[in-house]
């Protein structure tokens, strides 16, 4: 799901002028899956932040490429009543005005590609090839993402009315608070809607469309509220249960003793890291020695607490819930050679020594969070998995339908010389 509501943030930042659409409001829940909280060669670790790679050499001048032609949306914009119904999904009107906006705001962005590419020599134009992986042009690309764009917003839409999902008092509320935000950043402070919507206007949408595209936002989050519940309150246990062994998740828990530096990665010294090695085995041979199991997980969270230098194990603190490949594989191996509540001998990592508990599966825990930093439990991520696969799906059979005119469009007809 997350990749979807991706493609919309993108599509309907317009021009990058400070309006709310798609922003970060949007209560869009977790991936489906954990990051990969600890592999190196993925993404970063929880206990330590990624330490950017040093950028190439660059050369020490750069010539910038000629201007590119330009395609003339004023232009394009003007060839038809912005209200004229010019298509339809699945029997859902699309007007001009509709078509046109995903026009130039995936215009926009192929523009700023092929503009930024100009500024370190590379000379790109609308009729070259977007990438050596399929035919379509720069102008063609355009327009096929322009056309993917209106089918999603109109299926979000479609399956909204379906549901009987509407804008609560609250959306509305939040969508009035980021108006004025958006009046602010537009225009200055003291603007109203007068000047708002002329800004909007030079910018080449209507104040309907700029409403309507911020609500699509709230409509999206919502269908998924009315079909699992809040955070999946409406999934039951073993829907989540069955959804965790579908994907063979793991659940353990660990005392981490880092062997290096977390804020440079560089290796602590042997002395140190050796004794970090007999903390590692003396809380291990503890553990293992405790032979019941209610009383091995307590004294497990005790010396947690007292050791661990996983600063993951604030947002997680019963333990990560993973699938397979999202874990240095030393950690991930050494969970599957453990039992339910059995105890690792030190596990040596990238990070240092893993002494690790191997838990059951477990639908209450957090092993996620949502892009508002709210905990999700496998019921959220169920359904936030389920809901992002129905959507998908809905999409990819959606239909447009396209007046021949407007399907015949060349977005090269309207190149222009750069001035």
């Amino acid at each position: 799901m997350k990749k979807f509501v991706i493609i919309l943030l993108a599509a309907c930042l317009l021009l990058g002028c400070g309006i709310g659409y798609f922003s970060a409001r949007s209560a869009s829940q977790g991936s489906g899956e954990p990051v990969a909280l600890y592999d190196p060669e993925n993404v970063a670790a929880p206990e330590i932040s990624q330490t950017p790679a040093a950028p190439e050499d660059e050369p020490e001048e750069t010539q910038t490429a000629a201007p590119a032609r330009r395609i003339d949306f004023d232009a394009i914009r003007a060839l038809y009543p912005l209200d004229e119904v010019v298509g339809d999904v699945d029997g859902r009107e699309v007007t001009w005005e509709e078509y046109f906006y995903w026009l130039a705001d995936m215009g926009s962005q192929a523009q700023n590609y092929i503009d930024t590419m100009a500024m370190y020599g590379q000379s790109l134009d609308w009729e070259d090839l977007f990438s050596s992986e399929n035919d379509d042009n720069f102008a063609q690309y355009t327009v096929r993402m322009a056309q993917d764009c209106v089918r999603q917003m109109s299926v979000v839409e479609a399956v909204a009315e379906e549901n009987g999902v509407t804008l609560s008092e609250a959306d509305r509320e939040e969508l009035a608070a980021q108006h004025q935000q958006d009046v602010v950043g537009a225009c200055g402070e003291g603007a109203g809607e007068e000047e708002f919507n002329a800004y909007l206007e030079q910018n080449r949408i209507s104040r309907a469309m700029y409403d309507r595209l911020n609500a699509l936002s709230y409509l999206f989050r919502n269908i998924n509220t009315a079909l699992y519940g809040e955070n999946g309150s409406s999934v039951s246990e073993e829907e989540a249960m069955a959804f965790l062994r579908e994907k063979e998740y793991l659940c353990a828990s660990h005392i981490l003793f880092l062997t290096i530096d977390p804020t440079s990665y560089e290796p602590l010294e042997e002395s140190v890291a050796a004794q970090k090695l007999e903390q590692a085995k003396a809380v291990s041979d503890e553990l293992r020695a405790i032979e019941d199991d209610a009383a091995r997980v307590a004294r497990f969270a005790e010396l947690k607490e007292q050791y661990c230098e996983d600063s993951g194990k604030a947002s997680f603190p019963e333990g990560y819930l993973f699938t397979p490949g999202t874990m240095v594989s030393e950690f991930e191996d050494g969970v599957k050679a453990l039992g339910d509540y059995e105890v690792s001998e030190p596990i040596l990592s990238a990070y240092g020594y893993h002494v690790i508990m191997r838990l059951p599966l477990s639908v209450d825990m957090t092993m996620d969070y949502s892009d508002l930093g709210v905990p999700l439990t496998a019921r959220a991520v169920y359904a936030d998995t389920k809901y992002g696969e129905l959507m998908s799906g809905r999409i990819e059979a959606s239909e447009l339908h396209l007046r021949d005119d407007v399907a015949a469009f060349d977005l090269t007809r309207f190149l222009r010389d750069a001035e």
